[in-house]
């Protein structure tokens, strides 16, 4: 009578587990599988939970910079702006025919009814602004301002996905030798045979490490379905292919408990030890090829060429198509920051000196409380700041000190990574690379950081990007010297001109023979024409669902 009871108590055991219902743990294993199972679960909580929070967290970030921006100019137009002219001392209309006296203009300010009347803040602005000193350096801030409006503008705006990754992705495609899959029955073969390559090269590896390590520490046929078990790669085990061989290998691992002097574990290898830098892939979260250098952003859900990370800043991946602008946007801030710190130093020294105090003992003295006062500026010191003005400056400075210190420092290590042909991703990669012995060579670097830095910026004026490829039009339109480089930095929307990675040592140039359809409005309908009807033809297809179809 025992034994039909213990089979139905299997039978619903196991249909618990097939319907997903949670189930009380019984034996050591059935605990192992719970814990595991909640395990997962809570991490695939926290994940979502994180992505819903980057869609929040994003649009906050993007007010708060644009606060910044906006706040760290009006601290010049209204305090700086006046302190370098030194017309901050100019408050009233008295004040300004007195002004332009002394300029030469002795019929400019007659006229006034009343002398004392207070000039408005745009006015005294303006005044500032006819002076040579104050136009040159509102210059300054403005190319500044443009760059950096236009640069984080783009950088947000700006979509690693869509019409133009097909482009280039196809363009790789024909490059490397690669049969890009147009149908659902070509995708299904070429998710079967990543599959089926993935294993056998796992299966390989793993078999030469552990026949390195038979010599020290003999193993078992079962102690090595243990070890290949523990060690087996997350993204391989999903798939159909590897699905039943790692559920055996986990039953034998919680059957046999671990005995001492076993031997160490195997490290862990990912599908992408497996390949060269150069192969194409199959991304499980798209389903699509995965092209070189590319990875699956789950926060934007599309799989990114060249990917760096993923900037809640900007609310956008940083890849392939927008990494120029986040460079030139990182590259312009930190200039500006500097400039704004340097031009702030002088009033931050004297918030409080003895400056400051014959200042305010000349406006009327520490009889009455300062909010009560209207502090005049000394024409001998203009950038002695009053009581409303040491708030501004001080914040002024300290953001232009503090932020400009934490932006050289990103900025100078995405220079690094630029001219060393780097991603963020591949930075951390590579970082056990570096300390084999024999040195190691980045294979994606074109050879010199001047052609690295090609890579990004192109070799040509944004107005010939589409010239013919000859040696002559090439030496015409190359950018050249310093002078060059910073053209190569000013704002355009010209889309990469160098596919992502250096084939064969070569640089390649992608196809350009039409104009950019952002040139003028007719070409861009012309141009989404094609581009829709190119994305319906060539619509992505979800492999998972094609091949239930085709079984």
């Amino acid at each position: 009578m025992g034994s039909p009871d213990n089979g139905s108590q299997r039978r619903r055991t196991k249909k618990g587990h097939a319907s997903g219902k949670f189930c009380i743990p019984r034996t050591k294993q059935q605990c192992q599988y719970c814990i595991q199972r909640m395990t997962l679960q809570f991490f695939n909580i926290a994940f979502q939970v994180a992505d819903k929070a980057m869609y929040l967290l994003g649009p906050l970030l993007i007010a708060l910079a644009s606060a910044i921006i906006g706040g760290l100019t009006y601290v010049y137009f209204r305090v700086i702006l006046p302190m370098l002219a030194g017309t901050n001392w100019v408050d009233t209309n008295n004040d300004i025919s007195l002004y332009w006296r002394h300029r030469g203009y002795e019929s400019q300010g007659e006229g006034h009814a009343d002398g004392s009347l207070h000039i408005s803040q745009f006015t005294s602005t303006l005044l500032a602004l006819s002076t040579p000193t104050g136009i040159a350096h509102t210059l300054i801030v403005s190319f500044f301002l443009v760059n950096i409006l236009f640069n984080y503008y783009q950088c947000v705006k700006t979509s690693n996905s869509g019409p133009s990754y097909g482009v280039v992705v196809r363009e790789l495609a024909e490059v490397t030798g690669f049969d890009y899959p147009e149908t659902e029955e070509e995708l299904v073969q070429c998710k079967r045979k990543f599959e089926r390559q993935i294993y056998d090269r796992m299966q390989k590896m793993r078999n030469q490490m552990m026949a390195a390590r038979s010599n020290s520490a003999p193993t078992t046929p079962s102690t090595a379905n243990r070890t290949n078990a523990r060690n087996g790669d997350e993204e391989s085990q999903s798939t159909p292919l590897l699905a039943n061989g790692s559920t055996q290998n986990a039953a034998t691992t919680a059957k046999a408990p671990a005995k001492k002097g076993a031997p160490q574990k195997l490290p862990k290898i990912h599908n992408w030890m497996l390949m060269s830098p150069v192969e194409w892939g199959y991304c499980r979260y798209s389903s699509q090829p995965k092209p070189p250098r590319s990875h699956y952003d789950h926060v934007t859900k599309a799989l990114i060429l060249n990917m760096d990370h993923y900037c809640p800043w900007m609310f956008n991946c940083i890849g392939y198509f927008n990494y120029r602008y986040f460079f030139n946007f990182l590259w312009f801030v930190c200039t500006a920051l500097v400039y704004g710190a340097v031009i702030c130093f002088p009033a931050f020294m004297r918030l409080g000196g003895i400056e400051y105090r014959e200042q305010v003992r000349a406006s009327g003295g520490f009889t009455r409380p300062l909010k009560d006062m209207v502090v005049k500026h000394l024409p001998s010191s203009p950038f002695v700041p009053t009581p409303s003005e040491r708030t501004p400056v001080a914040l002024g400075f300290m953001l232009c000190a503090c932020l400009g210190l934490a932006v050289m420092c990103l900025g100078g290590f995405h220079l690094h990574l630029i001219l060393s042909a780097q991603t963020t991703i591949e930075f951390h990669g590579n970082w056990s690379k570096r300390k084999k012995k024999g040195g190691w060579k980045n294979p994606y670097s074109a050879g010199s950081w001047k052609k690295n830095w090609e890579m990004i910026y192109g070799t040509r004026y944004w107005s010939f990007h589409n010239a013919d490829d000859s040696s002559n039009g090439e030496e015409q339109h190359r950018y050249r010297g310093c002078w060059g480089i910073l053209l190569a930095m000013m704002p355009s929307r010209r889309e990469p001109e160098f596919l992502p990675f250096v084939y064969q040592g070569q640089m390649i140039r992608r196809k350009q023979k039409q104009k950019d359809s952002r040139d003028s409005d007719a070409s861009e309908d012309d141009m989404g024409e094609i581009d829709v009807e190119a994305a319906f033809r060539r619509r992505p297809v979800d492999a998972n669902k094609a091949e239930e179809r085709i079984v």
